[in-house]
């Protein structure tokens, strides 16, 4: 299909497959930055276990990498600085596929995009404790995800002069992840602090549709009620018929009704397209509901005031999961903000206005030189 809105060729990616082990984040602490304790969804209740603090957390990462090309015409002058990669981060239900026309819009960039644990191509994560002989799946919570993150960055050998990237749940996942690993001194700590402290683990961070509100509050309220109601009534069905009702075609006719602003008929081909192919692309139901409970309990505003680095804010005016004035108050909370807000899109703009959202973050990059 062609995507002639993007402004660019399509790219093909090389799959890479980076065999992740790390530790699972600690059992004491705050778990909203993903160092802390970590929380369980299981079926039928809402429990918060501790995480063994020996324990260890693994899968192998299907990573998508696209080598730079030669810079397109439109792009921005080359800058005296170093080259930046880029690691891109999908949202909920998603996988690579979700930030594809982002990537052909930003030919002249290195870029990494995985699929996170449990979806696409990318198997959930395994625990092993060295108190214990046994290995089983783990807790897909914030706090996995940030480290997993983490983890990946340090396989990929990504540093200080490259731009971590994040679209919906991805947004609250890569602010989780800087407000652990970013640790720039604040003006408060003396020098001798500032010195022993690591180099900052990235340049910057884009934020693409960033979840800025809880949505179980005023106007996103009715919506997110029903979709929770979805998903609760997953676990209370027997295995197969849950499948069917996660899996359903009408779940995803009323997502692609609720969500797609764009009326241009190529575009609307195209969304609903990657819904049917990649809309179910989890790896089984449990994992699905860890991931659900951990995107929509928590918003990117939990970290704002930790991400002293650069960050770009990316919404669309229309977004129908934050509201304007929930963006506002994001970005006042931050300390190094920039925002750019895309007009007649929503939170697809990732489908909708890849281009548009390209331009935004090759602006950002060039301002971190």
């Amino acid at each position: 299909m062609s995507r002639t809105w993007t402004e660019h060729p399509a790219r093909t990616g090389i799959r890479r497959d980076v065999p992740l082990d790390f530790a699972a984040p600690e059992a004491s602490g705050d778990s909203r930055t993903g160092t802390g304790r970590s929380t369980r969804f299981t079926a039928g209740s809402d429990t918060q276990t501790d995480d063994d603090g020996a324990t260890r957390l693994s899968t192998t990462a299907a990573v998508w990498h696209y080598p730079a090309q030669a810079p397109a015409p439109t792009a921005a002058p080359s800058s005296r600085g170093p080259a930046r990669r880029l690691l891109l981060i999908h949202g909920f239900r998603g996988d690579h596929h979700g930030m594809a026309l982002i990537v052909d819009a930003l030919p002249e960039f290195e870029v990494f995009v995985p699929d996170l644990p449990g979806f696409g191509a990318t198997p959930p994560l395994q625990r092993s404790s060295a108190r214990s002989a046994g290995h089983g799946p783990a807790e897909h919570t914030l706090a996995t995800y940030a480290a997993s993150v983490e983890a990946l960055a340090a396989a990929l050998e990504l540093g200080p002069a490259d731009v971590l990237v994040g679209h919906s749940f991805g947004s609250i996942v890569v602010a989780a992840h800087g407000a652990q690993s970013d640790s720039g001194a604040s003006a408060s700590e003396s020098n001798a602090a500032a010195q022993t402290r690591k180099p900052r683990r990235w340049a910057g961070l884009a934020l693409f549709a960033p979840i800025s509100n809880d949505i179980f509050t005023g106007s996103l309220l009715p919506g997110a009620a029903a979709v929770d109601l979805y998903y609760r009534s997953s676990q209370w069905l027997p295995a197969r018929w849950a499948q069917a009702l996660l899996r359903s075609p009408l779940a995803q006719a009323v997502t692609n009704a609720s969500m797609i602003v764009t009326r241009v008929p190529e575009q609307v081909a195209y969304i609903r397209d990657q819904h049917r192919r990649h809309f179910s692309g989890y790896a089984d139901p449990q994992t699905l509901l860890q991931a659900y409970w951990a995107s929509s309990r928590h918003t990117v505003t939990e970290f704002a005031q930790q991400l002293d680095l650069p960050v770009l804010l990316v919404p669309g005016a229309k977004d129908q999961l934050s509201t304007p004035e929930g963006q506002r108050r994001l970005h006042r909370m931050l300390p190094q903000a920039h925002s750019e807000v895309l007009r007649d899109t929503g939170h697809l703009l990732h489908y909708e206005k890849p281009a548009q959202a390209a331009r935004a973050l090759r602006r950002f990059v060039a301002t971190l030189d």
